[in-house]
């Protein structure tokens, strides 16, 4: 895994207000063992792995129905907070282009 594609470190949406609850490829992680909120970004004990940006060949390679999706892993992230009152649950893409770009909500 290369280094662009690791994430320690995400963007919380605007308004974002606890609780925060975070989840890892569906497992619910711990605030305080697994990461910590410090102020407007999510903070990981662990690295995450982004998802590696899809270059023009493996578009085509793709397009034609060839699979490129072994290499193409990476790790899956929601976000659940209160916001205006509500709760919400945000899929946060890890991408290396989006690593810690506000998630849109």
């Amino acid at each position: 895994m290369s280094a662009d594609t690791h994430v320690r470190s995400v963007a919380l949406p605007p308004g974002a207000e606890p609780p925060i609850r975070v989840y890892v490829n569906g497992e619910e992680w711990t605030e305080g063992d697994d990461f910590r909120v410090v102020g407007d970004r999510i903070d990981f004990d662990r690295t995450l792995r982004a998802r590696p940006a899809l270059g023009l060949g493996r578009k085509l390679m793709l397009a034609m129905g060839i699979g490129v999706y072994g290499d193409l892993k990476g790790d899956t992230l929601d976000v659940q907070y209160r916001a205006g009152g509500q709760t919400r649950i945000t899929a946060v893409p890890l991408t290396a282009a989006a690593a810690g770009s506000p998630p849109q909500a």
